[in-house]
């Protein structure tokens, strides 16, 4: 098929607006059902907002229809409804939220409450990273890295996708991207680089790679070539434990205060290995 062309767009400059008192019902609904699971008052509170187009409330709450949840006598739960999360995801659509498309091609690749059509997946795929969603962009590096038999993938322009997802505030898009320049592109720095990236927005998959880098034992199970460092081991492992004790914690200053050492072998960035990675 011919592909669009490469656009490197971003999700915030493409979110619709949200109002000031949704979001307020918004948040309600998310302590509500992350600490309570109060799922009537939840449901209500969702709705609420998204009476005034809050397309996260549509998100979250279709969410809650696609795999239920269990309740009690006086606390009843959330049935399982397809036709509602595809009601919602269809108006995520129509308010051309990047997230809603990436939804509507996940469902139609699964064949989830529609007909399953790879060709559906594909135009919403496409359109999804087009309006900046890094889930979609993501999914299409992966396309052209891997998916493709070997004489036709694309590690050019797998790279374009992977890079304009890392540069956004997604941890597990910036994973995903330390894991491309890990395995496809064998660029070990700038893999490091996007797993700092990801810790500092509370990824614990990133403190983990973190501490296991520069973990000194006989055979490093995953080391990414670099050389054990125990003092930089015992500030990740730190770290990582104050996430794990408060997972809303965020670390915004992590690569600014603590800057990579070079690889061994590939410096700052095998590319570039006197210059540091940047976005």
């Amino acid at each position: 098929m011919a592909y669009p062309t490469f656009i490197c767009a971003y999700e915030k400059d493409h979110n619709p607006p949200l109002d000031e008192e949704a979001d307020q019902w918004f948040n309600r609904a998310r302590y509500l059902e992350e600490e309570l699971g109060r799922w009537p008052e939840v449901v209500a509170l969702y709705e609420k907002a998204i009476a005034k187009d809050h397309w996260k409330a549509m998100h979250n709450l279709a969410q809650l229809y696609r795999v239920g949840e269990p309740g009690t006598e006086k606390n009843p739960g959330i049935k399982k409804d397809t036709i509602k999360m595809l009601e919602l995801y269809e108006r995520m659509v129509k308010l051309k939220v990047p997230l809603g498309y990436y939804n509507w091609a996940v469902i139609a690749e699964n064949g989830r409450g529609v007909l399953k059509s790879d060709r559906m997946a594909s135009s919403y795929m496409f359109q999804a990273a087009q309006l900046g969603s890094p889930l979609a962009q993501v999914r299409i590096g992966q396309y052209f890295a891997y998916e493709l038999p070997r004489h036709k993938q694309d590690d050019d322009m797998a790279e374009r996708y992977y890079r304009c997802a890392g540069a956004q505030d997604n941890p597990y898009a910036i994973e995903k991207t330390a894991s491309f320049y890990d395995t496809a592109k064998e660029n070990k720095p700038r893999s490091l680089f996007y797993y700092q990236r990801a810790a500092s927005m509370g990824s614990s998959t990133g403190f983990g790679y973190l501490s296991g880098v520069f973990e000194s034992k006989p055979e490093p199970m995953y080391n990414l070539g670099y050389r054990p460092n125990l003092e930089l081991h015992e500030l990740y492992v730190k770290l990582s434990n104050q996430l794990d004790a408060n997972p809303a914690l965020r670390f915004p200053n992590l690569m600014k205060d603590h800057p990579l050492p070079a690889h061994p072998t590939q410096g700052f960035d095998a590319e570039h290995p006197d210059r540091r990675p940047m976005l």
